[in-house]
């Protein structure tokens, strides 16, 4: 797991990409990712004893949280393709998603 407020921590001590890649272990590019999206987000120090590095990464990256729920992720843009079409609902459209969901043996939302 990356130590996302040691890399914050340094970026704002003032020190170059380089040296926080070196020091934490990391590459120039996960580091550059973590700093541009704690922008994005503004996400700026001091922080607190309850901001861990899960919670920061789950905070910078929403997205990685759902992908380790163990849950089959919904494809929304299928889904809006489908409803375009007539007589097909969202109910359909659920139980589809179930069926496929049982029979990959995945967890369903």
């Amino acid at each position: 797991m990356l130590r996302y407020s040691t890399i914050l921590k340094l970026k704002e001590q003032g020190l170059s990409l380089r040296s926080i890649a070196a020091s934490t272990g990391n590459s120039r590019q996960k580091v550059t990712e973590v700093i541009e999206r704690a922008t994005e987000k503004g996400l700026m120090g001091p922080f607190d004893d309850d901001m861990t590095d899960k919670w920061i990464e789950e905070f910078l990256f929403p997205e990685r949280a759902l992908e380790s729920s163990g849950r089959h992720p919904i494809d929304f843009d299928y889904v809006h393709r489908e409803l375009a079409k007539p007589n097909v609902t969202l109910s359909l459209l659920h139980h589809e998603y179930e069926l496929e969901c049982r029979t990959n043996k995945r967890i369903p939302y």
